[in-house]
């Protein structure tokens, strides 16, 4: 079986002569997108529900802020690596790996992966194990993510694209919802310790099923189209003449110099801090926290550069970037402790259920605006859509600091899931209007996903401790509040950039 359009599959050799892809129906477009449900069910019950139970339930209340972020960060440093790195991957497959498309292969190897990852997060008896597994997770899952990510700009047409994000937008929302469903119906920390790790276990087994059947009909439905275009329109051949230092050889002098010079750079923030901490003047001490912080910053600068990422050539790509960046960051940073609030702040009974039920409400009222947003942005334009979402976040943020019943979160929440959804459904729009290079869209898209690896890092880093010393000195509600205050910064920066991006008009 495999997608078709009036003029034959997707990839035919009329389309690739110098031509834009076909309009496509809405029955191609969601087989290009569905692997996506899968992969935001997955994410969505272990980030949300199933890693902050494990750990609460491995140390306990007044350490799961630090034992969290030390899970987190190793891990979302791995996708800021790998997610580029497969991406370049994908866009250089040759040969007979080809046969079965540049996408495909990696979906395929990455999935199985990615279950061996889950099966061993199951099993993980400690921190640091399960540290380890989760890396192995975000290892593997990038490998798929990657390479998936492009097939969108590879295939859709670009009047195509804001009714595309929009249905990846829908499809991220009820992945979310079947993750929280599924993990906070199973998963509950008061339970005893052998009826948890049952629970914990057939909520492991039920997303490895998800992921495989998805990845299946991924791999056997969609067909990639090629990249080989005759005759490419001026500005495509621009465009790869300002692309030309980009080549497939992998290890050229200049990328090895930047690979040089970021682990120099490296160690010489990891030897300054440490004379820092030697002679602490002022009686300041840079904690490993932040020396963590302060390391992958400086590698995610030498990562970027590794692969080709230039906002003086690109501009626009490149406010794209950070305009997620900030979105992400005010999104992470309620999210990644949200069970905590709803144990420590809102003293639910059941914070795994309230956790779940509140991704939900969220999830629903997201659908409301994914959708209608994407069919909006491709009329109205991708920036409105953003400045309504950027809004209602922010006030849900305030919400959260002046307010601690359930009922009021619950329906705060409902607020989020509008901008939310409005903001995932022109997410994608607005990075393939963006994209710097016709031929690298999965190396440009690994790009711009370290603008969500990115915030996976710090989020944690700073909220972890912070909520962790608040607990300790018997005032939890007021770290928790500084911590919103801190989202509600976030998501109105990335409404406000979102201006300068200068290609996309309205």
């Amino acid at each position: 079986m495999s997608v078709m359009d009036q003029g034959g599959e997707i990839g035919s050799p009329s389309e690739i002569v110098g031509l834009a892809p076909k309009k496509l129906y809405w029955g191609q477009i969601v087989a290009i997108s569905i692997f996506w449900f899968a992969l935001n069910f997955h994410w969505a019950a272990i980030g949300t529900i199933i890693l902050p139970s494990q750990v609460f339930k491995l140390v306990g209340q007044l350490h799961q802020g630090e034992a969290l972020a030390y899970i987190l960060v190793p891990g979302a440093f791995i996708a800021l690596i790998t997610n580029p790195l497969w991406g370049v991957a994908s866009d250089y497959t040759r040969g007979w790996l080809a046969r079965w498309g540049r996408r495909r292969p990696y979906i395929l190897i990455g999935t199985l992966i990615n279950v061996a990852g889950l099966v061993w997060m199951a099993l993980a008896p400690n921190i640091p194990s399960l540290a380890l597994a989760y890396m192995l997770v975000q290892f593997s899952s990038n490998m798929a993510q990657a390479p998936f990510h492009a097939l969108l700009p590879d295939i859709v047409p670009t009047n195509q694209r804001g009714i595309a994000s929009g249905i990846m937008g829908f499809l991220l929302l009820i992945g979310n919802i079947g993750g929280v469903i599924v993990a906070g119906m199973f998963v509950n920390a008061s339970k005893p310790l052998a009826q948890y790790q049952q629970s914990l276990w057939l909520t492991y087994a039920i997303i490895i099923v998800v992921l495989i059947v998805f990845m299946l009909v991924t791999i056997l439905v969609v067909h990639e189209r090629s990249n080989t275009i005759e005759n490419p329109p001026v500005e495509e051949i621009r465009s790869e003449r300002a692309d030309r230092n980009w080549r497939p050889g992998w290890l050229t002098n200049s990328r090895l110099m930047t690979i040089v010079g970021t682990l120099l750079a490296t160690l010489l923030v990891w030897g300054l801090v440490i004379i820092w901490n030697l002679l602490r003047p002022a009686g300041l001490q840079i904690n490993n926290d932040v020396l963590q912080v302060l390391l992958e910053m400086v590698a995610t600068a030498g990562i970027l550069r590794l692969f080709d990422f230039n906002p003086r050539r690109n501009p626009d790509f490149a406010w794209v970037l950070f305009t997620r960046f900030l979105m992400m960051m005010g999104i992470y940073t309620i999210q990644t402790f949200l069970q905590f609030y709803m144990r420590d702040v809102v003293q639910a009974p059941n914070p795994e259920q309230q956790t779940s039920n509140f991704a939900i409400v969220v999830a629903l009222t997201s659908l409301v605006s994914a959708l209608a947003a994407g069919w909006l942005s491709d009329h109205y334009g991708r920036k409105p859509m953003v400045y309504l979402s950027g809004s209602f976040m922010a006030v849900v943020g305030l919400v959260f600091v002046v307010t601690h019943s359930l009922l009021i979160v619950m329906i705060a929440g409902a607020v989020f899931g509008l901008g939310y959804g409005a903001y995932q459904s022109v997410d994608w729009a607005l990075v393939a209007d963006t994209l710097p290079s016709k031929q690298n869209f999965a190396r440009d898209m690994g790009v711009w996903n370290i603008s969500l690896a990115v915030p996976q890092i710090i989020a944690p880093v700073l909220g972890g401790p912070l909520i962790d010393s608040f607990a300790r000195s018997g005032h939890p509600v007021q770290g928790y509040q500084i911590l919103f205050v801190m989202a509600i910064i976030y998501c109105i920066l990335g409404t406000v950039t979102i201006r300068y991006i200068r290609g996309v008009k309205r």
